[in-house]
């Protein structure tokens, strides 16, 4: 299992690979760190054959990597309407009760949250929950 920590850069990586190229300066103000952290943390990433990095063509994903990425993100979305259906949460209060949650659920508690919101497209914000 990856930690928490690992799963916030590999978000924060595919974020910004959506966008284009990946700099280790955007990867730290999405996560929130320094830029020599975030140059430790892509070294650690590279040995577990999460990312791959280029001099020419910068920081990527391995698709190990983006199955990752995509499982932490339809984690922290299904979580979000989760407590936005279910618990009666307000939209504006659910990103950083769902970015806790988001490493510590099993897929069967992912999948029952699925099961029970009807498998949803979309989480409170409009964003596409990626599929399992």
């Amino acid at each position: 299992m990856n930690s928490p920590s690992i799963e916030d850069y590999l978000k924060a990586i595919y974020k910004a690979e959506e966008l284009g190229d990946v700099s280790s300066q955007d990867i730290a103000q999405r996560v929130g760190v320094s830029p020599p952290a975030v140059s430790k943390m892509l070294r650690k990433l590279q040995a577990l054959k999460l990312v791959r990095l280029s001099p020419k063509t910068g920081i990527h994903l391995t698709p190990f990597g983006k199955t990752t990425a995509l499982t932490t993100i339809r984690r922290h979305r299904l979580i979000e309407l989760y407590l936005v259906r279910e618990l009666g949460y307000s939209w504006d209060e659910v990103h950083d009760e769902a970015e806790r949650l988001e490493h510590h659920i099993s897929p069967l508690f992912e999948r029952r949250i699925a099961e029970r919101l009807g498998h949803p497209e979309f989480d409170p914000h409009g964003d596409p929950i990626p599929t399992s």
